[in-house]
């Protein structure tokens, strides 16, 4: 730890010692004339797919997720289901790739702050009056001490882990995001959504999170396309990804940016610091993993319990099934079952792919340490 701080102090000093600012800094600083400007213009207003990109700070990224995960241990401790959380997004739109080094269509967020509502699945709400007021009282002492405005929201998605992410938005989330949408876009405040799935996060060691907007309610969207851009033909699949709003919101591409300090900071920590927590601790130790391993084989055998066997009653009838039944129809029975006996089969590999590295990594730190040389 010695040697990390000294290093630390060392990239400070010649940090405030360097002249040009990096790439990497320009987002934290900005010209607040030419982003009234910005917003005076609201040429989002014009193109409702306008924003494709978002760039997240590490320590907003480093807050929603330690938020989300705070819900997860709350409701696990409780002996229920993690709780869903909610909080605010700060930050402004991108002045142009001279000013600040990204594409006008890019929203830059800088921080954010938890809020104190709690939520269930597919649903969190602030109707509550005193939540109300705390979000009036914290935006009025924003505006006094930031540049930036709040411009966005974010809330958890903590399903079980499965194939797909669950960042995605709900009819809740679609006509929440909407209402926001509709309140600040037009006064040159672009509002933003963004999920979180902290148990894939966990489970993955990697932030999940998606970026939305929605669509106003005349727009029509593509046929069949899905928020990402793809056109799916299959509604289940559809619905299943990307919930049953699917055609009433697109994602934003997410990206992370860094100063170039910080950058540094973060190489000197990983040479210093960091490979002792590695070797230190194992995944598979931590309470909250030991019980999601059971748990989602648990579910696993649950979903396997449900899936229907073939007999050999069902295959001599298989004759009569094709003469009384439409072809289509006994195509779209056997693709659903095959279906769901694949994605269960994928989430059974990934499960096992975790567990044997998290083995894999006993294994190597015993024969590095414990082994007689």
């Amino acid at each position: 730890m010695k040697a990390a701080n000294k290093a630390v102090k060392s990239i400070s000093d010649d940090s405030a010692k360097s002249a040009p600012i990096s790439t990497n800094d320009i987002p934290y600083g900005f010209d607040e004339q030419v982003l009234q400007e910005v917003r005076n213009n609201r040429v989002w207003m014009q193109d409702p797919k306008y924003f494709r990109s978002v760039i997240v700070s590490p320590s907003a990224t480093m807050k929603m997720l330690n938020h989300a995960h705070s819900g997860v241990e709350k409701g696990i401790k409780a002996g229920g289901k993690p709780v869903e959380v909610m909080g605010l997004i700060l930050g402004r739109p991108s002045l142009g790739k001279e000013r600040d080094g990204t594409d006008l269509r890019t929203l830059i967020v800088t921080d954010c702050f938890p809020l104190p509502i709690e939520g269930a699945e597919t649903r969190v709400l602030a109707d509550d009056a005193e939540v109300i007021n705390y979000m009036i009282s914290l935006g009025e002492a924003i505006e006094q001490t930031r540049k930036e405005k709040f411009m966005g929201w974010y809330h958890s998605h903590p399903f079980d882990v499965e194939i797909h992410s669950h960042c995605f938005l709900s009819s809740t989330d679609v006509s929440t995001q909407l209402q926001w949408q509709r309140s600040e876009d037009p006064h040159g405040n672009p509002w933003l959504a963004i999920v979180i799935d902290p148990l894939r996060s966990l489970a993955k060691k990697r932030p999940e999170m998606g970026a939305f907007r929605v669509y106003p309610p005349e727009y029509l969207a593509p046929v069949n396309e899905t928020p990402d851009g793809s056109i799916v033909n299959d509604d289940s699949s559809r619905i299943e990804r990307w919930g049953s709003c699917w055609n009433r919101y697109y994602t934003l591409e997410i990206d992370h940016y860094i100063s170039a300090l910080g950058s540094q900071i973060v190489q000197v920590l990983t040479e210093e610091v960091l490979w002792m927590r590695t070797l230190s601790t194992n995944p598979m130790q931590e309470n909250e993993n030991r019980d999601r391993y059971s748990e989602r084989i648990q579910m696993l055998a649950n979903k396997l319990n449900g899936c229907p066997l073939q007999s050999n009653t069902q295959k001599r009838s298989s004759r009569i099934k094709e003469t009384f039944l439409p072809e289509k129809q006994i195509a779209s029975s056997g693709t659903s079952e095959e279906s769901a006996l694949e994605k269960i089969n994928q989430a059974a590999k990934d499960l096992s792919l975790e567990i044997s590295h998290a083995q894999m990594l006993q294994l190597t730190k015993k024969y590095l340490f414990d082994s007689e040389l």
